[in-house]
């Protein structure tokens, strides 16, 4: 190898979701970059569902930095399309409430659809599939990409850092970003690892399995429990008293090659620390049929890998940023999966740091401030979400405790993703990069709108609310007395929602085109002053044109699937592969 090929601007190590969309990202802007990735590809990892904010943030990461194939990662359907076909699809997020011993009861149960299409609807990413296709796409557009390839010392200098690999000698970069999850070596190397500082302590067993029977099929029935997307077509959440069981199917519709549904138990430490002598299989089913609703969904289920056992899952790292490096967000923390943060973690924190590293490599300029913003937000939302799970936790107690809590989430999660949407549709009328700034200034940095001081205050207010109840100080009823008095008094729900009525328990309705025009004419015309102009200002008129695109798109693609199957019975001869688009390389970027 020469020794212009062991220099690059940009060493990435971990090649999986985030450091495989970050390459391509720099690399589509002329950033020399290595990639490498200790495993191959395909290989197993979890992580597998997206959640409303991280879909729209993957649009205006593809818009931003100009990738459009990371955007084929933010709609169902354009994932099954041009990604994978084992792909599951997720229109909600379902949590059905167990008592050990009992059936579940039929209104014990709450949802949060995600959006309808053209936005929508949210993925289960099979994603030893999905990282292989972003790898790929890396690749396409110019990094220097290695897989079996093991990263045994990262050494810094004035000038940068050498990468020592096990088996293709030294590298050297400018700057380094690790991409490695838990077992990360910058952490390792650079003693940054320390006693989580979050309130959730809980471990996972986790695997892959066949033949778990849709929910639908052993629910109550539709008219008693009144969800209006079905649980199998979503991200299914088990909840019980210290605990929750996921169930994540990938071969949840029609078109669907996959046979794998991914299934964990999550457990409180506190309540459940992990038993000696048992195996993680068998702690696993004890767990199962503890609740007979979900030993039916699990009666024919099979594993299809090992069970993987956990101790605690929270991890943490004094730093994010440094001189000439940079932790990704699961390089850096983790709290539990519980409301699929993690990836919209990364998505932020890609969207921040993409545009730092292009400019620090054009000017040669890895000044540490430059990354303090990485540092700041990182950390907080992991913060947020530390608040959001181990409250959750605690809601577990009782599901009308819960169907308060949830509200809150609810809330959060809308302020958002009409953050993000509205920076897109930004974008999409001006065609100014510049618009992409407004996600790091007040109010829409970070997630869930956690940078607007009123939907601040209804969060802490309310997980003070049920903190105080774990300690004692407050009734179950007085906890939730309070919780919807706060979601009153902040004027942040809106009135087309149910959110104020306990008994509606799907709060936010569904996101098909009607009700979104509704929540944009309530954001318009009848909020509150302090929502009204920040949020929900417009994209009507590109929703529409998005909804025209999208079906015209899905009607010629049946009918080209048609003409090609009709024309191939009787001649053999086609000039398909003509009709490919080129691939774009780093050689046209826009600037």
């Amino acid at each position: 190898m020469q020794e212009d090929q062991r220099v690059f601007d940009v060493a990435i190590v971990g090649g999986g979701i985030g450091g495989t969309m970050l390459a391509a990202i720099l690399a589509r802007h002329r950033v020399r970059v290595l990639l490498l990735e200790g495993s191959g590809h395909p290989r197993f990892a979890i992580g597998e569902s997206t959640v409303p904010e991280t879909t729209f943030g993957l649009r205006v990461l593809a818009r931003r930095y100009d990738v459009p194939e990371i955007e084929h990662l933010a709609t169902n359907g354009a994932l099954r399309h041009h990604v994978s076909s084992n792909c599951g699809v997720k229109r909600n997020f379902s949590f059905v409430y167990h008592r050990e011993g009992e059936p579940t009861r039929p209104k014990e149960c709450t949802q949060y659809p995600t959006w309808g299409p053209p936005l929508g609807p949210d993925s289960h990413y099979f994603r030893q599939d999905v990282d292989a296709y972003m790898f790929h796409v890396a690749v396409s557009y110019g990094a220097t990409a290695y897989t079996h390839t093991v990263v045994d010392d990262v050494k810094f200098d004035d000038g940068g850092a050498t990468i020592v690999t096990r088996e293709r000698g030294d590298f050297q970069a400018s700057y380094v970003v690790d991409a490695g999850g838990m077992r990360a070596i910058l952490p390792e190397r650079l003693g940054l690892r320390q006693e989580p500082p979050y309130r959730t302590q809980s471990r996972t067993i986790f695997t892959h399995m066949v033949n778990v029977r849709p929910f639908d099929t052993v629910a109550p029935a539709r008219e008693q429990h009144d969800m209006p997307s079905p649980f199998s077509e979503g991200t299914l959440h088990h909840l019980f008293e210290g605990g929750w069981i996921w169930v994540i199917p990938f071969d949840n519709h029609a078109s669907s090659t996959s046979e794998l549904c991914s299934v964990g138990i999550n457990l409180d430490l506190d309540r459940y620390p992990r038993p000696d002598g048992l195996s993680a299989e068998e702690e696993f089913w004890r767990h199962v049929r503890r609740f007979p609703s979900v030993a039916r969904q699990f009666e024919h289920a099979r594993a299809v890998r090992p069970y993987v056992s956990t101790d605690r899952t929270q991890f943490s790292s004094q730093q994010v940023v440094g001189d000439r490096w940079c932790l990704l967000p699961h390089a850096s923390d983790f709290i539990d999966p519980l409301f699929s943060s993690g990836l919209a973690v990364t998505v932020m924190a890609l969207n921040a740091l993409g545009h730092r590293l292009i400019e620090a490599v054009r000017q040669d300029d890895f000044d540490t401030a430059r990354f303090g913003y990485l540092q700041e937000w990182t950390k907080r939302m992991f913060r947020f979400y530390d608040d959001l799970v181990s409250c959750s936790y605690v809601s577990f107690d009782d599901f009308e405790l819960w169907n308060a809590w949830n509200r809150v989430w609810t809330i959060t999660t809308l302020y958002g993703t009409n953050a993000q949407n509205q920076t897109a549709v930004a974008f999409e009328k001006t065609h100014d990069q510049g618009v992409f700034d407004a996600l790091e200034k007040a109010p829409y940095r970070g997630l869930q709108g956690v940078d607007n001081p009123w939907v601040e205050q209804l969060f802490h207010h309310s997980r003070d609310a049920v903190l105080a109840y774990r300690a004692g100080e407050l009734s179950k009823d007085e906890a939730i007395a309070r919780i919807y008095a706060l979601l009153r008094e902040s004027g942040l729900c809106p009135s087309v929602w149910g959110t104020l009525d306990p008994e509606d328990r799907c709060p936010a309705g569904v996101f098909t085109l009607w009700p979104l025009m509704k929540i944009l004419l309530w954001g318009k015309f009848r909020s509150s002053q302090h929502v009204r102009g920040k949020y929900f200002t417009g994209g009507a008129r590109l929703v529409g044109k998005e909804a025209v695109q999208s079906y015209t798109t899905e009607l010629l693609r049946s009918t080209s699937q048609v003409h090609q199957t009709v024309r191939d019975m009787w001649f053999n001869w086609n000039r398909d592969w003509m009709r490919r688009p080129a691939p774009r390389s780093a050689s046209e970027p826009r600037d």
